[in-house]
């Protein structure tokens, strides 16, 4: 995950994860699993089998297989568990700054929307928007830049060139983009776009 460096916890999670399900497993896979160097792999190994969470059979001087322990099952589902866990409040809290933004924008008598950015913004206000009952808000389609993405659509919505947004009956764009808002904005006004009718997520 781009966001989070792994901690500890989550490098023990994805080792045991990963020994769980290939015995034969190499440390160099196990590197790259956990985001380590090579070199620190015989450490974290030494430390989950002194805790009796995994145990080692060597099939000859170079070759050994991991297997985890019934202990290790334990620590990894509650490991998995709490993790589970964090990462759901972390959804909750920015679904909960999504939907006081939508809120704002439907007090200002907006319903018909275009979403301009076909990314995790865009993606989380329209899962809010299907799961929030009555919001009186319409995403009409999103718009994107990336050729890759136009005309594939986004929870049902088209995605769309910015040259066809005058094909859509809209109230307002709303930019759901952070990296690329200026370039968006720059777009927009090149294109003759009534700038009044833009708001962006990430200024309120």
């Amino acid at each position: 995950m781009k966001f989070f460096n792994p901690t500890s916890e989550l490098k023990e999670l994805r080792l045991l994860q990963h020994i769980e399900i290939k015995h034969d497993c190499t440390q160099k896979e196990l590197s790259e699993v956990v985001g380590a160097a090579v070199s620190m792999i015989n450490l974290y190994i030494n430390a989950l089998e002194e805790r009796g969470l995994i145990v080692r059979k060597y099939h000859s001087p170079k070759t050994v297989h991991y297997f985890i322990t019934p202990e290790g099952l334990k620590r990894k589902n509650y490991l998995l568990i709490t993790y589970t866990k964090e990462l759901l409040d972390l959804y909750k809290l920015a679904k909960s700054n999504v939907k006081s933004y939508i809120f704002e924008v439907k007090d200002k008598d907006y319903q018909r929307i275009l979403l301009y950015g076909a990314g995790e913004v865009a993606e989380t206000i329209l899962s809010v928007l299907r799961d929030t009952e009555e919001n009186g808000l319409q995403v009409v389609a999103v718009i994107d830049d990336d050729k890759r993405k136009i005309g594939k659509s986004m929870m049902g919505h088209p995605i769309i060139s910015s040259q066809h947004i005058d094909d859509y009956d809209y109230d307002v764009i709303v930019v759901t983009s952070y990296a690329y808002e200026d370039d968006i904005l720059k777009n927009l006004v090149k294109i003759g776009n009534d700038m009044t009718k833009v708001e962006k997520f990430f200024v309120r």
